[in-house]
Formats: C-alpha cells, structure tokens, sequence
C-alpha cells in the first residue's frame, strides 16, 4: 500500500509544463533582447531625415530618437531580467522567483504591445512574439500540473 504522504511529496523530475513555460521565458527574453538591441542600433539619419523633410524640426527629430533609444535600453533590460530569473533558481522551483518572474512578465508583456501600439517597437512582430510568450509562460507556471514543483519543501519552513 502506498503512503499518503507520498502522494503529496513534490515530483522528483520537473514536469512538463515548467519546463515549457522556462523554454518560452528563456524565447520571449532572447526576442526582447534582441528588439532592444536593434532599437540601439537603429540608423537614425534616414529617420531624422524624413521627420525634416515631413516638416518637423530638428529638436523634434531628436526627441523622437531619444524616446527610440530609452525604449531599446528598456528592452534589453526586461530580456535580461526576465532570462535571469528563468535561470538557474526558477528551474529548481523557488515560488518567490516564479512569482517575481511572474509579474515582470505581464508588466514587461503590457509595455511590449504599449510600445507596438504607439509605434515605438522597431520590428513589431518581435515585440508581439516576445509578449506572447512571457503571457504563456506565466500562465503554464500557474497550472495545476505544474503547482507541485512550485510548492515549498518540509525543510524550507517561512522566512520570519
């Protein structure tokens, strides 16, 4: 006869689920990356060119590139938060990390398609694709199927 105390015990191996939510974390973070990267590297004399010859002045052609490239830092922070916290301590299955990669997934996932909206995402589809996936993710690591390996080991008692 089995124990029931087993049946409550945290599984041995990483379920299914985590490890598509930490795969699509780790592709979300890599597509973020990379969008804040390009943002920082965007040519910027074709841009500042076209907003003169559109009828705006300089001063507003600089502006508009300063807001391009803070969004492009801001980018290549979230890519490198959000993979670091998909890291090493989330695979082991610390719940105070799934829950902080949690909410700078969906903080990151609404300025992502903030910034498409307006037009400040240099490649779109990359900022919607990097979205999406932090969305997923956060949602497969709520999931029943995955909840056990989230759940605090005997010996990890709470923090006073």
């Amino acid at each position: 006869m089995t124990d029931p105390a087993d049946a409550t015990a945290a599984p041995t191996g990483r379920p299914t689920l985590v490890t598509v939510a930490l795969v699509a974390w780790i592709v979300g973070a890599v597509a973020v990356l990379l969008l804040g990267l390009l943002s920082l590297t965007f040519p910027v004399t074709t841009l500042r060119e076209q907003i003169v010859d559109g009828g705006g002045t300089a001063s507003d052609a600089d502006g508009l590139v300063t807001v391009l490239r803070t969004v492009g830092v801001l980018f290549v922070v979230i890519g490198a938060a959000v993979g670091f916290l998909a890291g090493p301590t989330c695979r082991r299955g610390d719940v105070r990390f799934r829950r902080a990669l949690m909410v700078l997934s969906a903080l990151a996932a609404l300025f992502l398609l903030g910034s498409v909206l307006i037009g400040f995402a240099v490649v779109p589809l990359m900022a919607t694709v990097g979205a999406l996936t932090f969305l997923v993710a956060s949602l497969l690591v709520y999931r029943p199927g995955a909840a056990a390996w989230f759940a605090p080991s005997a010996d990890e008692g709470t923090a006073p």
